[in-house]
């Protein structure tokens, strides 16, 4: 599927994603979870996922209104629960959560890649898209809401 030019930098970000979750699906494989992995695993997820959800998040926000309600719900959703997630497995050894989280991050990119950013391409405006990729080549979270 050829990808907006404008969110390709998103998408790009979905790989690191998938590489992440294999690790940590690896790491549940092999009952290998200890302290020194769980922080590991939260440092990556603050550098590469939180900046990528804060993006997104001002994605939603453009895109609420336009008749894709549940998509929008759906990703709010699924990012709430994988910091939740990690919240949790930074709180005990047991892997559980953190097998969870590489499930659910296997599906939530899948999801965004295949219904979340066709609709972003579709529905929202090109100074949008472009506001969106200057941000995160900048770094940074955008609003959207101001010019």
């Amino acid at each position: 599927m050829k990808r907006d030019i404008r969110l390709r930098a998103l998408s790009r970000d979905h790989h690191h994603a998938l590489v992440l979750a294999r690790y940590i699906s690896a790491i549940c494989a092999r009952n290998g979870m200890d302290a020194n992995v769980i922080e590991l695993v939260r440092e990556r997820f603050a550098v590469e996922i939180l900046p990528h959800f804060a993006i997104e998040e001002e994605l939603l926000a453009a895109l609420e209104g336009h008749g894709v309600d549940p998509l929008v719900t759906r990703t709010r959703d699924e990012h709430t629960a994988m910091v939740r997630l990690l919240g949790e497995a930074t709180s005990t050894t047991d892997p559980a959560c953190l097998c969870e989280l590489a499930r659910l991050l296997v599906e939530h990119v899948r999801f965004e890649e295949r219904e979340l950013y066709p609709a972003c391409e579709e529905l929202l405006a090109a100074a949008v898209l472009e506001r969106v990729a200057r941000a995160h080549e900048e770094g940074r979270s955008v609003s959207l809401t101001s010019a």
